[in-house]
């Protein structure tokens, strides 16, 4: 794809995908965990569709990102709503 280190960012991807997933299931810090998601799903929507958007089309790009829409969509929600009645952010705050 021609990303720089990919070896590097692959890791440094995938360590950020699980300490921030986590975060949101536990409702920690929601909004602020939400944010590389953000980024990361917007770089690899960019990065791995535009060949299909090129050779195929529209449409097929977007049946291909259908779940990259759906992440995406999900943590913009939690960025502006945060984590909801049950995280730990609400207990937090409570006391």
């Amino acid at each position: 794809m021609g990303l720089p280190s990919p070896e590097f960012l692959g890791s440094l991807v995938g360590l950020f995908e699980i300490i921030c997933g986590v975060l949101i299931l536990l409702g920690l810090i929601t909004r602020l965990a939400s944010i590389p998601l953000i980024v990361i799903m917007l770089v690899a929507i960019s990065t791995t569709k535009t060949e299909i958007l090129i050779n195929d089309g529209f449409w097929k790009m977007m049946h291909e990102s259908r779940t990259d829409w759906a992440m995406l969509l999900g943590n913009i929600f939690l960025f502006i709503n945060g984590g909801g009645f049950w995280s730990l952010d609400k207990k937090i705050m409570r006391n």
